[in-house]
């Protein structure tokens, strides 16, 4: 450790630190000067959006804090670089759930980095949070909201859910038994039934959807392995309706199954196949205020929307790293303006698309059986 020490000369450590100070100015003029002096371009390595469907409109992509921050001075950023508080690098390495609060930030899990971030395009901020560290993510997956703001993370592997306030600060988690003991298997997609005050949460490894009250009591099992209806083959995600009905993606069925309130079958669609209509490896799954399903296929980079009954009104999405397009893309939301949020998961972004309050939802007539 280098330590300034008074000299005998009569410049102590007054005059050293005026010194230190002078020189970290003229480098910090330096610098900016170069700064200054270099050509100033936009980073963009978008093409324009291609193949949408006309029921939607591309609105953007973020990617990191600079996405919603925005453009600060050369002198300003210079500044934070120095003192260590620049943070537009922030981006995300492996999004996957999505969740957008009362006050329009939206909430990405990213697996990779083990932490949630928190884009605020509004107020131009940007933050993250986890879990704390005697506690820590292992493997996030999933988040969801309930009618209070407080926000829900679902772990694969400390099968556990994680609770937090509206602030961001840890509360408490749902299904741990001890440090290393939960009462779920492997605890994936999760969602919220506002209305009821329900917790549903898909537990892939015991091949059922738990439901539980908002503080971890166990109201309900549903399902168990099998091919038939009802019965599921590695499930993933979820979604619910206000009505209190929830759909389950069935992943190695690959189908989607819609259950009622109660948690008896309604119906099901989706088979194996590269077809429209489809699955090869279902993922996210949300739903749209006229009560469409959206469902994601990662292997087929692409969307797929459905009406409630299984049958196939369009789809969207493309390989890609273009705007419109996907690369392994993982988890989706909604919100009630009907933007729909997908996490590109291998291109490292989320892409928000709009569905056109005019849009014309004809079906295609396509439905994939069980």
């Amino acid at each position: 450790m280098v330590e300034f020490r008074a000299r005998k000369n009569g410049v102590g450590r007054k005059g050293v630190g005026k010194k230190v100070l002078g020189f970290s100015l003229t480098l910090a003029v330096i610098v900016l000067c170069f700064e200054l002096a270099q050509p100033h371009t936009e980073a963009s390595d978008h093409e324009p959006a291609r193949n949408l469907p006309s029921q939607l409109e591309w609105v953007g992509a973020v990617r990191n804090a600079a996405d919603v921050i925005g453009k600060e001075s050369r002198f300003k950023w210079l500044v934070k670089k120095i003192v260590g508080l620049d943070d537009r690098e922030r981006a995300m390495l492996a999004p996957y759930g999505i969740a957008v609060d009362s006050k329009g930030r939206m909430l990405v899990v990213d697996t990779r980095a083990r932490l949630v971030h928190v884009f605020d395009a509004e107020r131009h901020k940007y933050r993250t949070f986890h879990a704390p560290e005697r506690d820590a993510f292992a493997s996030p997956i999933a988040i969801a909201l309930d009618a209070n703001g407080l926000i829900y993370v679902s772990d694969s592997i400390r099968s556990r859910i994680f609770v937090f306030n509206p602030e961001f600060k840890f509360l408490r988690t749902i299904g741990a038994l001890g440090k290393n003991e939960s009462i779920f298997k492997r605890s994936t997609g999760i969602a919220i039934d506002r209305q009821r005050q329900r917790l549903y949460v898909v537990d892939t490894v015991a091949m059922k959807v738990i439901v539980l009250t908002l503080d971890g009591q166990v109201i309900q099992r549903v399902g168990e392995r099998g091919l038939e209806a009802g019965q599921f083959n590695f499930p993933t995600q979820i979604a619910v309706s206000p009505d209190g009905s929830f759909w389950v993606v069935d992943s190695l069925n690959f189908r989607v199954q819609h259950f009622d309130g109660n948690g008896k079958v309604i119906n099901g669609f989706g088979r194996l196949g590269d077809a429209i209509g489809e699955f090869d490896k279902a993922k996210g799954i949300a739903l749209d205020s006229r009560g469409n399903v959206y469902v994601v296929d990662g292997f087929r980079d692409r969307v797929q929307v459905y009406t409630p009954e299984g049958h196939i009104r369009f789809f969207f999405g493309h390989t890609g790293p273009a705007e419109g397009q996907f690369f392994l893309p993982t988890g989706i939301a909604i919100d009630e303006h009907d933007r729909v949020y997908v996490a590109d998961s291998y291109n490292r972004r989320v892409q928000i698309f709009h569905l056109r309050p005019d849009a014309q939802l004809a079906e295609t007539g396509s439905r994939g059986g069980n």
